[in-house]
């Protein structure tokens, strides 16, 4: 699937189940990964079946997560500021053994889903 065919897959899947969610530790800790430039992504898939695909797919690395699920109102109103201050940036959909997806600023995927939800 290409990249926009993901993002897109993505977007759809999140305005249909009103729902974003993320992977959390047993201590409450979320899920993130060091990128490139330095930076830290915080994953995000529009479905709980992707998360729980990856965990047979990738025991080693999230085995011990969770998915949480979090309305996109709760997200923009809990996560983002959150996410704002400690300047991460959002990976879409996550997927495959090697844990591919794609990352971009927080401020585009809040653009992004707003103009999505609006345009439905």
């Amino acid at each position: 699937m290409s990249i926009g065919a993901q993002i897109d897959k993505f977007y759809s899947e999140a305005r249909e189940n009103q729902l974003l969610w993320f992977a959390e530790f047993p201590d409450g800790i979320a899920l993130e990964f060091d990128v490139a430039d330095g930076n830290v992504s915080f994953p995000i898939w529009s479905s709980k079946s992707r998360i729980l695909r990856l965990k047979k797919l990738s025991p080693g690395v999230l085995g011990k997560v969770e998915p949480r699920g979090i309305s996109w109102e709760g997200f923009k109103e809990h996560v983002v500021p959150l996410l704002e201050s400690k300047n991460r940036l959002v990976s879409l959909n996550l997927s495959g053994k090697n844990l591919r997806g794609f990352d971009l600023p927080l401020e585009q995927l809040v653009r992004n889903f707003e103009r999505t939800r609006h345009d439905s």
